[in-house]
């Protein structure tokens, strides 16, 4: 607090004041807040006024109110590259509650921010104990948008903890070359909701010649985005294959990919009375189209 005192004192600025107008909830104080904002932006960039700037507004890194850790990450984002070594060097290693609040809203303000500069800092703390931690370094990686993440990325898709893996697979769409597919593909077949559908996003992002040839497993809810990630003709052979076999959920995202012929002849075989009434709905809407 001491060291913190004797670098405003050369200030002329309330800091503490323009924080919290900075922060503040009022919608009608929302031109002061914006003020505010640039004023930090201002006093960031100003040789003689950054040390001191920087200094705050890292102190309040630990809080705890979601408002304010938006309103910091606002500021950092306007601020931009300048700030990652301000950033980068207040990392801290977790010892405290307050400690941890710190580091976690560090992450995202790097993340945010973006840069090649941010992935050796961010990297290390993919391997840290706790899985939030973990998930927060590979969100930033991931949004750091540069190849140097990929390495570090690519073993977080095998982490222990479901949420960590999707912050991986998420990460890895940002920066995913064609070269990558098969690390997407097997994300399909995890047993966690939220992998499976972001392996799914990563494989439509991709500029593909034309998709992937997968397999069933069996299983209805991983066979559901298999199927999403095929081509129409590999779908069209599993409609014709295993159409019987296939659950509703699956056979719902079959007509999806079907033409109009294709469904005219699965209406007579549907059983499912929602599937029967979405059917009749898509090849309705299909001639009235060429009508």
């Amino acid at each position: 607090m001491i060291l913190i005192f004797v670098i405003f004192c050369d200030m002329t600025v309330d800091l503490e004041h323009l924080y919290d107008q900075a922060t503040t909830h009022l919608v009608s104080f929302q031109m002061v807040k914006d003020s505010a904002m640039q004023e930090f932006v201002s006093l960031a960039t100003d040789s003689q006024k950054q040390k001191a700037t920087f200094v705050f507004l890292l102190s309040k890194f630990d809080t705890k109110s979601a408002f304010e850790r938006h309103t910091l990450k606002d500021i950092f984002k306007r601020i931009g590259d300048p700030a990652i070594p301000w950033i980068v060097n207040n990392l801290q290693y977790r010892g405290s509650d307050t400690e941890s609040r710190s580091l976690k809203q560090s992450l995202w303000v790097l993340g945010e921010i973006g840069s090649a500069q941010i992935v050796e800092a961010v990297a290390r703390y993919t391997l840290d104990d706790e899985w939030s931690v973990r998930s927060g370094a590979y969100t930033a990686l991931g949004k750091s948008q540069t190849p140097g993440a990929l390495d570090y990325i690519l073993r977080g898709l095998d982490d222990s903890v479901s949420v960590v893996r999707k912050s991986a697979y998420y990460a890895l769409i940002e920066i995913a070359s064609e070269q990558e597919l098969p690390y997407m593909l097997r994300g399909l077949h995890d047993h966690f909701y939220g992998v499976r559908y972001a392996a799914l996003s990563g494989i439509r992002r991709m500029q593909l010649e034309e998709r992937p040839v997968v397999t069933l497993v069996d299983d209805q809810m991983r066979d559901y985005f298999t199927i999403a990630a095929m081509d129409s003709n590999d779908v069209l052979y599993i409609f014709k294959e295993h159409f019987q076999s296939a659950s509703p959920a699956v056979r719902k995202v079959i007509y999806d990919m079907l033409g109009e012929s294709w469904l005219e002849q699965a209406l007579p075989k549907e059983t499912h009375p929602l599937l029967r009434a979405y059917l009749k709905q898509r090849i309705g809407a299909q001639e009235k189209k060429y009508q």
